[in-house]
């Protein structure tokens, strides 16, 4: 009896294994990297890492395993998927550190990530700029406040205290304050104010990693025929603060401040602090008559997408920051505006047009995101056009009533 040819015995076998297993099972992704502790400048040696899936407005975990020796991992999964977005995250000493990792097309990503060792003793932190937005309207005075917070420890560590990280004190009288700092994509991330043992004295205790946190507080106040007195302070040095006021017509009295201009951004009085001293304090008077009524839509979205200007006087790591604190301080009054609006009648042509609209502005975004990941496109580019969305996005959002984001939410929520 002749025996069959192997090569064709083992091209047989190929073609049955084929047939019995799906495809996806050979085109597992792979995500390898390293974890070095910046701290100790050495590897990170059985570390856990955790490969995370945001989806549908959870993060699933994907797979865990730990590094070698030498800090090196490797994740390998039929859930790797090229077009996927994953983030990588390490828990070292109470801290968690990300990274995204995405293999943009390729059959696999390099990310490496570096973590820290946590203190809980305050290291010398700095303001190097701050930005603080007064506007006034009807009868509120709403203040939106940006620092850009600065750990520059040497060897570099991270700062966590349940007691408290960032501290600030605001003046008495007005709203409870809404935190949030810029995390990972400059997404904003909610924080708990938590009230110190002073009245107008906050905290929040979200960990302050080496390097650059920025932190947003809001808050209103009510305005009354004195005017408005602004006196916050916070315990760091500050290098510069730039105070916004609109209307430009409001007249400022501040030992402090001294005006500059006006703000091209937001059309209103410009001044500037310059090194302030740890808890000086953050002083200025405002009287004079408030903007009566909500500005046009026009000039609404004129002033979104002035903000977009990438050449913005904070630096490019808070353009996005203040752009979604806009965002964020939008919402309330925004939430009040719906309020008075016309529904818009559920499956009509109207809904449908914005639905569609909406759908192509957050699939532009998460494509830009895919080709930045992925290195495909120059980092001010990639800043000019993702800015450029979101201000498409809030002028969208501003036009739309609840009918029509209650319905798409529905829709896209999991169930």
């Amino acid at each position: 009896m002749k025996t069959p040819d192997s090569h064709l015995v083992w091209k047989n076998c190929a073609i049955v294994l084929v047939f019995l297993f799906p495809f996806p099972l050979f085109a597992a992704g792979r995500i390898a990297g390293y974890i070095s502790n910046g701290t100790t400048r050495r590897p990170a040696a059985r570390q856990r890492v955790e490969l995370l899936k945001p989806e549908n407005g959870k993060v699933e975990q994907v797979a865990v395993t730990n590094t070698d020796a030498n800090g090196r991992f490797v994740f390998t999964s039929a859930e790797i998927k090229p077009k996927a977005f994953f983030l990588l995250q390490a828990t070292h000493e109470n801290v968690n550190y990300n990274a995204p990792a995405q293999l943009g097309g390729q059959a696999q990503a390099q990310v490496d990530l570096k973590i820290y060792d946590s203190v809980t003793q305050s290291p010398p932190l700095r303001i190097s700029s701050a930005r603080f937005l007064v506007r006034g309207q009807g009868d509120k005075v709403r203040v939106e406040e940006l620092f850009a917070l600065r750990n520059n420890t040497n060897p570099p560590v991270a700062y966590v205290n349940p007691s408290g990280t960032f501290l600030f004190s605001l003046a008495q009288g007005v709203s409870p304050p809404s935190v949030a700092v810029g995390g990972e994509m400059n997404l904003p991330l909610p924080q708990d104010a938590q009230p110190g043992g002073a009245p107008g004295q906050y905290s929040i205790q979200y960990p302050l990693k080496p390097g650059l946190t920025v932190v947003m507080v809001a808050y209103e106040a009510d305005y009354t025929s004195q005017g408005f007195e602004l006196a916050d302070s916070v315990p760091y040095p500050i290098d510069q603060i730039e105070l916004d006021v609109v209307p430009a017509s409001l007249a400022v009295n501040s030992p402090l401040f001294k005006p500059s201009g006006s703000d091209p951004d937001t059309g209103g009085e410009k001044l500037i602090a310059r090194d302030l001293k740890p808890g000086d304090l953050i002083e200025a008077g405002f009287q004079g008559p408030l903007l009566s009524a909500p500005e046009s839509e026009n000039n609404q979205e004129q002033t979104v997408k002035e903000l977009a200007n990438p050449m913005t006087r904070l630096g490019l790591p808070l353009i996005g920051c203040f752009l979604l604190v806009l965002l964020w301080a939008m919402g309330v009054r925004v939430s009040k505006e719906w309020s008075r609006k016309g529904e818009v009648r559920a499956g009509g042509p109207i809904q449908k047009e914005l639905e569609n609209k909406l759908e192509k502005l957050l699939d532009s975004l998460a494509n830009l995101d895919e080709l930045f990941t992925a290195g495909k496109m120059p980092e001010k580019k990639y800043w000019r056009e993702r800015l450029e969305l979101k201000a498409r996005l809030v002028v969208l959002i501003k036009k739309s009533p609840p009918a029509l984001l209650e319905s798409y939410a529905a829709r896209h929520s999991p169930h």
